[in-house]
């Protein structure tokens, strides 16, 4: 029944799509009687047969080591890409061959470039001998190409074959391939298409259809990801993650026309298959993520999560008993005289490193008292309308608030208990302003020394309440200019601030494009008086 279905994709898509699409019903036909691929992350599913990678024999020569369902999955996924950019190619040189193009004239030209970007998404061009271009789109763009590493080869007459670019046409990534246009012995332009790879990647990826743990990639011959699964990966050089393992794999991938290596990615071992394409200098690489490696590669990130969590609540825990204490021993028959209140916000202040004041509010939302000195310009200033006071008024209940920005300049949050008299009417309350990213700094320290570990602290709504390695502290995730690039990082942001625990990864975006970086992410979550913070440990997906 299986075959049958994939014999009917495979006659449908040659008589009604262009032929190279023909392979992409036969990468349908692989994927449901069950093929695998893998690539060097993680998590894509589908539902196949589970199989295990082969071992490789010492003879690296005969390549049949690897499984015949591994070899065919190869093979069908690199005619797809091949025949997809010969199409491109094919076509370019017919465009670039016709007396229209030889003219130089553009609106001669563009009928049959527009031809090509109708068939094959991407943006098509005709290049001037000084670089500046037309486009399908645009016509002329009033760009230049000239400082692109292809245009001298390309108006020395070659052909280019899959440079990797951002369209400056577009912003988006692609895979240039070229055409100089000849005249008379004379290279009077060259016609181009800029292939969106996103759409060549999708092409892919529904066609195969991976269970879990099973992934596919392109690396070109600098390695480079031309092609894989998830797009944030795609012109990230693996070699630069920073893993040893990665390195020597990626290296002797773009070394060789083919072969089986290994590595450590995300903390688990990574077996893989390599082949080199005809058409070009690219490598697809296919393989299969195994159990979690020996204990000596793992980052000890969940045992460092624990205990700082544990000892940010304990924090946060004591100082509330602390407070709690102090009210049943000094205003347990209503407000005191001033002199009373006043020593217990001292000893209060004093004897918790992480309160940087300590106030009496009364039931109107007045300051009456505050300790230490520093703050008695705040005594009789009205806060009736900050949120500690109204939740405090609304719910008559100790309370944690979220964070706000104090009037010193840093992100504070207040610990906070109602005060009754004997009737059980509300009288006021006793309020500790904590400063919490010197509270986790303290108890985090000791805790990531000598490791890249990146801990932060983080409320579901987004407030960063501690960040040191991006400088967050204090920022909004989803609305802070810092954050507007970091697509998945705001993706997974989204992710903690839906659940209370978790894992997941992220790719940070420095400054240069280039400097790309994957993070792994683990979190959980601390609650006091039902307010929620969000405990995040970062680090690089690889052996250490």
């Amino acid at each position: 029944m299986k075959t049958s279905l994939g014999f009917y994709l495979i006659r449908q898509a040659k008589s009604i799509f262009h032929p190279y699409l023909s392979m992409l019903a036969c990468l349908v036909l692989i994927s449901v009687t069950g093929i695998y691929s893998f690539g060097y992350s993680h998590g894509y599913t589908a539902e196949t047969p589970e199989k295990s990678m082969p071992a490789a024999i010492d003879n690296e020569d005969d390549q049949m080591y690897y499984d015949l369902d591994a070899r065919a999955t190869m093979g069908v996924t690199i005619t797809l890409i091949e025949n997809y950019l010969q199409h491109a190619l094919t076509s370019l040189r017919l465009i670039a061959a016709s007396p229209a193009t030889r003219s130089g004239i553009w609106p001669e030209i563009k009928p049959g470039l527009q031809t090509l970007q109708n068939a094959i998404p991407g943006a098509a061009l005709f290049i001037e001998p000084d670089g500046d271009y037309f486009s399908v789109d645009r016509g002329y763009t009033g760009l230049n190409l000239a400082d692109r590493e292809y245009f001298g080869p390309l108006f020395r007459g070659e052909e280019i074959h899959g440079a990797l670019i951002y369209s400056r046409s577009t912003g988006r990534q692609s895979v240039l391939m070229a055409v100089p246009v000849i005249e008379e012995d004379e290279i009077r332009g060259a016609v181009a298409i800029s292939i969106f790879l996103e759409d060549l990647q999708q092409l892919i990826r529904n066609s195969l259809q991976l269970q879990q743990g099973y992934l596919w990639y392109v690396l070109d011959e600098n390695g480079n990801t031309v092609l894989h699964p998830r797009e944030d990966f795609v012109f990230m050089k693996p070699a630069e993650q920073g893993s040893p393992s990665l390195k020597n794999a990626v290296e002797k991938i773009i070394s060789n026309d083919r072969g089986f290596t290994s590595y450590i990615f995300a903390g688990r071992n990574t077996d893989v298959l390599f082949q080199k394409l005809s058409f070009n200098d690219w490598r697809l690489v296919m393989g299969k993520t195994g159990e979690r490696v020996e204990d000596q590669y793992l980052p000890q990130v969940y045992e460092a999560l624990d205990s700082i969590k544990y000892n940010i609540k304990e924090n946060l825990l004591a100082m509330d008993r602390y407070l709690d204490s102090a009210i049943s021993t000094s205003f347990s028959n209503g407000i005191p005289p001033e002199h009373i209140a006043r020593n217990t916000f001292r000893r209060l202040y004093n004897d918790n490193p992480y309160v940087i004041s300590a106030a009496l509010v009364s039931d109107k939302g007045e300051i009456v008292y505050i300790e230490p000195n520093d703050f008695y310009n705040h005594e009789g200033k009205d806060i009736s309308d900050q949120e500690g006071f109204l939740l405090m008024q609304k719910n008559n209940a100790p309370s944690l608030t979220s964070s706000f920005l104090a009037e010193e300049g840093f992100d504070a949050v207040c610990i906070q208990h109602p005060l009754f008299e004997e009737n059980g009417r509300f009288t006021g309350s006793v309020s500790l302003l904590i400063r919490p990213d010197l509270m986790v700094e303290e108890t985090v320290t000791p805790y990531i020394a000598e490791t890249n570990y990146e801990p932060w602290v983080m409320e579901p709504g987004g407030r960063i309440i501690f960040d040191k390695a991006l400088g967050g502290t204090g920022k909004l995730l989803f609305l802070d200019y810092l954050f507007e690039d970091q697509k998945t990082l705001l993706k997974l942001g989204d992710e903690i601030a839906e659940k209370p625990s978790g894992q997941g990864d992220y790719v940070y975006l420095g400054d240069d494009p280039d400097q790309r970086a994957v993070r792994m992410a683990i979190w959980d979550t601390v609650n006091i008086h039902g307010t929620e913070w969000r405990i995040i440990i970062s680090y690089p997906p690889y052996d250490m």
